[in-house]
């Protein structure tokens, strides 16, 4: 097993490194991110430098597997991967049960569920995640857990270097979703989790794909595709039926369920010993910390305080909960 990473923001001494992929995403990387062996290592050291000398960041991972997910999710514009790296730390204080409390072993039940599955990759080396929200407990399960399970399966994969430079293509299956699924999420709930795909999410994500959706939940869809990027919105299809997503998702990823050949359990089983041998990293990096009580280097704390709003706002009024739920 790989050793696990530490979090001190100024280590005596920085990784060297060493790329894990094929010439081929090696070549991707340097056509569409613009990364190459000229352009990386002065980047690395910038985001170091940044991690260094930041005020409000008290632990955080430095070494190079991490820092390019914030580079290459934003085509190796510096400032931009540091805006995102700083979003990021802010969204894990003030949404630690949402981004950060995520040990497989508290996880487990859920996990065991077969609820949210990555399947591997495609013919085009994206990492393909199923959610089926139907599945989860309306009763038993809150939004922060099912966010947390989330969570934790593409933290999983976020330190691979092949998904980092080719994406993540994410399948929302509603089927057998009630009105109690979606009566549980408030409005403010529902921008955590928006802004987390606009903001801070490290994944280069290049499809979504909502299949089956309820009529009766298009209101709700329609507000967070409202929220999302023009990128996002753009990137966004529905389907009525299974049919309708086969032609979409390569056959060798796609579950048998839907008429593929990749088997849900197989590949839910991979996900899970996957997830047990990173629960060490994923424990270390929970110790990362930026402190919000500093000041900001910027005169401003950009997206905390509407995070923060968003977060321990627990109204009724503005929430989907007057819907009459199942």
């Amino acid at each position: 097993m790989s050793s696990v990473p530490g979090v001190e923001k100024r280590p005596s001494v920085y990784d060297q490194y060493v790329t894990t992929l094929e010439p081929r995403y090696r070549e991707k990387a340097r056509l569409e991110l613009h990364e190459d062996d000229n352009t990386r290592g002065p980047a690395l050291a910038q985001m170091r430098e940044f991690i260094a000398k930041h005020p409000q960041i008290i632990r955080c991972r430095t070494d190079s597997v991490f820092l390019l997910r914030f580079l290459r999710s934003q085509k190796f514009n510096v400032l931009a991967a540091q805006r995102m790296l700083e979003k990021w730390l802010e969204a894990g204080h003030l949404g630690y049960e949402f981004f950060v409390e995520i040990d497989p072993y508290r996880l487990e039940p859920l996990i065991d569920r077969n609820i949210v599955v990555p399947l591997g990759a495609d013919n085009q080396g994206r990492l393909v995640l199923v959610t089926r929200l139907g599945r989860f407990d309306s009763k038993t399960t809150s939004p922060e857990e099912q966010t947390r399970l989330i969570s934790l399966s593409l933290e999983t994969y976020l330190d691979t270097e092949i998904y980092q430079v080719t994406g993540l293509v994410i399948i929302f299956d509603f089927q057998d979703a009630t009105m109690a699924h979606f009566g549980i999420w408030t409005i403010p709930k529902l921008k955590v989790i928006i802004n987390a795909l606009n903001d801070i999410l490290a994944f280069r994500i290049k499809e979504i794909h909502s299949v089956q959706l309820p009529k009766f939940a298009t209101m709700i869809a329609d507000f967070c595709i409202a929220g999302l990027s023009e990128k996002l919105q753009r990137r966004i299809k529905f389907h009525k039926t299974i049919d309708d997503l086969k032609n979409e998702i390569d056959e060798s990823v796609l579950p048998t369920i839907y008429g593929g050949k990749r088997s849900l359990e197989d590949a839910n089983e991979e996900f899970r010993k996957r997830a047990f041998q990173e629960r060490n990293r994923l424990l270390k990096q929970a110790e990362m910390y930026i402190d919000l009580s500093i000041p900001s280097p910027n005169g401003k704390n950009s997206s905390r305080g509407v995070l923060q709003r968003e977060i321990s706002e627990e109204s009724v009024v503005g929430s989907f909960r007057h819907l009459n739920v199942d």
